[in-house]
């Protein structure tokens, strides 16, 4: 009997991985162990727009309601820039008691927005920093200035300082916000790894990035996004293969353990090259796999504009959440009655707890009973319905 248990116990927590799209796909594990592979993966992703030369140096992006705001890195002022979601642009930010050295990433979470000033070219900078600014500063449409906090850093593991152009490995240009850290990613120039290190949410004096762990991308990341809906995790980046020409691509992440993202599935994604989408720097991700990317100005042996792309990665997310899957889910219905002049929804199952949320985890309305009507009927867009650890994707026209 001891070994009938021993041997159950092991069958049910078998590792592999679990990936059904993958091609060393294992039915029988239940752990995902991080070793899936996948096939070479090509997207074309959709042209929005070119976009203004006044962005042409466009370094990073993030998404919040009906804009898109982005800036441009080293050499330019410390300005914020919001575009429409066909990439007009709409209104310059400046922000106040900030620098641009070499601005190269942007983050947000509910409160704050970060804009990181650690692009390291030459690894030899000593005064990286992130600038923190409150979010509802920005986002309202009456400003034209904003203050910024400085916030000191260093890498843990750096010890030498001596200049290397494009020849180290301290280079950084992404970063993304959870509810308790930053994470950054590195640009590695010498081996074409990404290392990432964690940094608190606020401090004082000088903080330290602890190295968390590395994965060998063969190429350059130039940002990243997460997903905190569904803990996923996308990281932008090209590869130079002679003569400048660039190859960009993109890595899926998902399934990982906690705060430790390259536990879980790696997918790579090729997006393009220098000629079709130009050197590719910003990319956003939302809790539908959908997300927009830029890319900067291209002046070299061809002249390329500052580009806008969106994209679509829902069908490489196993157990993609998309809105397609509400019209399956066979136990909750959701639908616009007419004679009620608004929204109903049903929920077939008993729950304990249930909630419709939007895109960035805020609660907009609390489900007490399993029918209920006049739903959210003054929203619009994209929203989940979260019962109990579940999460369900809505869509109100």
């Amino acid at each position: 009997m001891v070994s009938l248990s021993l041997l159950t116990n092991t069958l049910r927590a078998q590792s592999g991985c679990t990936d059904p799209q993958a091609n060393n796909y294992n039915p029988s594990a239940v752990i995902n162990d991080g070793s899936c592979t996948y096939a070479p993966t090509n997207y074309t992703l959709t042209l929005v727009n070119n976009l203004s030369d006044t962005v042409q140096e466009t370094s990073g992006i993030f998404e919040e309601g009906n804009y898109l705001y982005t800036f441009n890195d080293s050499g330019n002022g410390p300005k914020l820039y919001e575009l429409t979601s066909n990439g007009t642009l709409n209104r310059t930010i400046h922000v106040l008691n900030a620098t641009n050295v070499d601005w190269e990433a942007i983050a947000s979470d509910a409160n704050y927005i970060y804009i990181g000033d650690f692009g390291n070219n030459n690894g030899n900078r000593q005064d990286l920093c992130v600038y923190r600014i409150a979010k509802p500063a920005v986002l309202n449409a009456t400003n034209d200035t904003v203050a910024s906090e400085k916030r000191v850093f260093k890498w843990e593991d750096q010890v030498q300082f001596t200049s290397a152009p494009n020849a180290n490995n301290f280079d950084c240009e992404s970063f993304f916000a959870t509810s308790d850290s930053l994470f950054l990613f590195t640009k590695n120039w010498v081996d074409l790894k990404t290392r990432y290190y964690a940094l608190p949410k606020t401090w004082a004096d000088t903080a330290i990035a602890v190295l968390r762990d590395s994965f060998y991308v063969n190429g350059l990341i130039t940002d990243a996004h997460y997903d905190s809906i569904h803990q996923r995790v996308v990281l932008l980046g090209y590869k130079n293969n002679g003569s400048n020409f660039y190859t960009s691509f993109v890595y899926a992440l998902w399934d990982f353990s906690p705060h430790s993202y390259f536990s879980g599935n790696k997918r790579r994604i090729e997006v393009g090259n220098v000629l079709t989408v130009g050197q590719t720097e910003g990319i956003t991700l939302d809790a539908f796999a959908h997300g927009y990317l830029t890319s900067e100005k291209v002046s070299s042996f061809v002249v390329i504009p500052p580009k806008l792309f969106s994209y679509d990665f829902s069908p490489y997310f196993s157990g993609d959440a998309g809105i397609e899957n509400t019209k399956k889910e066979n136990r909750i219905s959701f639908f616009y009655d007419s004679a009620k002049a608004g929204y109903t929804l049903k929920i077939y199952d008993s729950f304990k707890q249930a909630r419709i949320i939007d895109l960035s985890g805020k609660t907009l309305q609390v489900i007490k009973s399993s029918y209920t009507e006049g739903i959210l009927s003054t929203f619009h867009g994209k929203a989940f319905l979260i019962l109990d650890d579940q999460s369900h994707p809505l869509y109100l026209p």
